[in-house]
């Protein structure tokens, strides 16, 4: 009989330890949530000035919004690209690009890095956006 109980005691502190162990190598495996590009529209917003609002929907990384100007297609970020103008985990911000020539039109997307040891970057598709002559018109709408 003393046979009998020393495996089954062991058994049974083995499935406990398995049972104990399960859940918490789960939720390891799958804490990391895919990383993924920004949510990201612009808008004319003034004579020469367009304005990004950017959303980072990952938690790490920062997400940016950029554009090509002119002839040449220039490469340039909204607000110059300074830590204002990056959006944190979860955040939105509102950045502009200022200085464009009036009436003409850039390609302008968003971008996100991802700062975990894994790397990497995803980007938004890029859009074409018209660059305001004059100032559009402000109002309020509805009943």
């Amino acid at each position: 009989m003393i046979n009998r109980r020393i495996p089954s005691a062991l058994l049974l502190a083995v499935s406990a330890a398995a049972v104990t162990l399960a859940p918490l190598t789960t939720a390891t495996a799958g804490a990391e949530a895919p990383f993924k590009a920004p949510v990201v529209t612009f808008e004319g917003t003034g004579p020469g000035t367009v304005t990004a609002t950017v959303h980072n929907p990952n938690e790490r990384g920062q997400c940016w919004a950029e554009a090509g100007v002119g002839p040449e297609n220039n490469h340039v970020f909204f607000g110059e690209g300074k830590l204002e103008s990056l959006a944190q985990p979860g955040r939105t911000i509102k950045t502009s690009l200022t200085g464009l020539e009036p009436g003409s039109k850039i390609t302008a997307r968003g971008g996100c890095a991802d700062t975990s040891p894994a790397g990497g970057y995803e980007l938004s598709e890029t859009v074409t956006v018209n660059v305001p002559s004059n100032k559009p018109s402000t109002g309020s709408f509805g009943g």
